[in-house]
């Protein structure tokens, strides 16, 4: 009898978001740079781990490691590392399963592309060998996002962990990561690199004569063996571009699949929060399937108290205020620190309001859960903070 009291009990607590995304293959963290998405990643992983027994990888594509720093290690390399279990239960956040950290590697991921689509041994050398190569992964909008993409590709493929939770790139737009196979196949296959690659059968020289002045002054500057290494490394890259085109589809239809998520994580700045109405538009035109919205960093309902913020006025206005103050918490209150805690209090009101607001209009980004995050004055850089976190999710 007691046992079947708890499990209706268990089924009646309202489903936590780490519950609903924990039997999920892959989840996607996006949203524009500086909402938190890194903190809320390692947190949704750390969730998932403690809810289910499953060996959980959180995957940071951000260059700025604030992964270890979120998850209380001293670093995190491209060499997963297994978050201490000890650590995260002294936290207060006992795992069921295991959480494992890892940062991409993009250099790494790069070279494998390339010696998993050139057509040889040989091209592969010559291609990673070539200077040119060096700066490729950088020559292009969306590389650090299509060598993400091509990571979660490989993790997923390899099947080495039950849920894959990815951290996206600091982009000037969370759609970036969403084109990058489409910018990669275009960038292996663009026109120029052909006319780069086969000027003409005379050589650089023979160009048109519009081509001339460019040729000339590039000639001088560089020199024609440097130009002539240029043609040969985009001739040796396009070769990958039958290998790439496969793989970016293969990686569209995994984007598209039902054992894939994506969690848009946003603040309530006009700016942050507009820029995830986008985000959840494209996901739809793209049937993407986006899972739950996670909005950060939400102010305490309390200061949005009608009763509050009437006393506040009191503080703000009346002469009377400090005294009235006073004899509340007997002690002597003076009365410009009366009205400047009765003004601060009213600018944090109409900032709960404007909060409000835009919480009113989660329902128009999509029909999913909506999980808020408080916003927590201790530094998420500590482990315990981490831990705050996790407990929303």
């Amino acid at each position: 009898m007691r046992r079947a009291s708890e499990e209706l009990a268990r089924d009646a607590r309202p489903q936590r978001l780490a519950d609903l995304l924990g039997g999920l293959d892959v989840v996607i963290c996006c949203g524009s740079g500086g909402v938190g998405k890194t903190t809320v990643s390692a947190a949704l992983a750390a969730a998932i781990a403690s809810t289910a027994d499953r060996r959980v990888m959180v995957l940071t594509i951000d260059p700025a490691r604030r992964l270890a720093s979120a998850l209380g290690m001293t670093g995190i390399g491209a060499d997963p590392v297994t978050v201490s279990a000890a650590r995260l239960r002294q936290a207060g956040l006992p795992l069921r399963g295991e959480l494992v950290a890892a940062m991409l590697d993009q250099k790494s991921v790069w070279d494998r592309m390339v010696e998993r689509y050139a057509p040889n041994r040989h091209v592969a050398e010559r291609i990673l060998d070539n200077r040119f190569y060096q700066g490729i992964s950088d020559a292009f909008v969306g590389s650090h996002e299509y060598a993400a993409m091509e990571a979660l590709y490989e993790l997923h493929e390899e099947g080495e962990y039950d849920c894959l939770v990815v951290d996206t790139p600091p982009s000037r737009s969370a759609l970036d990561f969403l084109e990058a196979p489409e910018r990669i196949s275009d960038f292996v296959g663009a026109r120029l690199l052909s006319w780069l690659a086969h000027p003409s059968r005379s050589g650089f020289h023979a160009m048109n004569f519009a081509a001339a002045p460019l040729l000339h002054i590039a000639d001088r500057l560089l020199g024609g063996e440097v130009l002539g290494e240029l043609g040969d490394f985009v001739g040796d890259l396009q070769t990958l571009y039958e290998g790439v085109q496969r793989r970016a589809r293969a990686v569209s239809r995994l984007l598209r699949s039902p054992r894939i998520g994506f969690v848009i994580v946003t603040t309530l700045e006009p700016a942050a929060f507009a820029e995830a109405e986008h985000f959840a538009t494209k996901l739809r035109e793209l049937s993407m399937p986006l899972r739950a919205v996670v909005v950060n960093r939400v102010l305490p309902g309390f200061l949005a108290d009608e009763a509050a913020v009437r006393a506040a006025d009191v503080l703000a206005d009346d002469h009377h205020g400090a005294q009235a103050l006073s004899r509340a918490i007997g002690a002597p209150v003076d009365a410009a620190a009366a009205v400047a805690l009765g003004r601060s209090y009213r600018l944090f009101f109409e900032l709960a309001q404007r909060e409000a607001r835009q919480l009113a209009r989660l329902g128009r980004i999509a029909d999913v859960p909506a999980v808020q995050v408080p916003l927590i004055t201790a530094p998420v850089s500590a482990l315990e903070g981490l831990v705050q976190v996790a407990g929303a999710l």
